[in-house]
């Protein structure tokens, strides 16, 4: 369908249902746009991030799950130099499948 992904991996990157990808994926090749602008001109809120940040996140997350959002937040500012906010993080990790971890009150003592 795409050339560099197939729609299950579009699908794990973005939580995208599979009829949406496929919709813009056909408008694409008729248009040459991802898909028709609103009568607004403008259909929404600009995405924080692209698919390499997101890409970048994954790797980093498989590599050290181990590590607190704001751990990560501070990383993904360093490697691709965007100021991301906790919310913004933990939504796109939270579509990738992940899951939160509770630190429990013994741990923290032991902090």
């Amino acid at each position: 369908m795409l050339p560099l992904l197939d729609t299950s991996e579009i699908m794990a990157y973005t939580g995208a249902r599979k009829s949406t990808i496929e919709r813009v994926a056909r408008c694409y090749k008729l248009t040459g746009k991802p898909c028709k602008e609103s009568q607004s001109g403008n259909s929404g809120r600009t995405q924080m991030m692209d698919l390499e940040d997101i890409e970048y996140m994954h790797g980093h997350s498989s590599r050290s799950c181990d590590m607190y959002i704001d751990e990560l937040r501070d990383e993904i500012s360093q490697a691709r130099r965007k100021h991301l906010s906790l919310s913004t993080i933990w939504q796109t990790l939270h579509r990738m499948g992940y899951l939160r971890k509770k630190v429990s009150v013994l741990t923290l003592q032991l902090l």
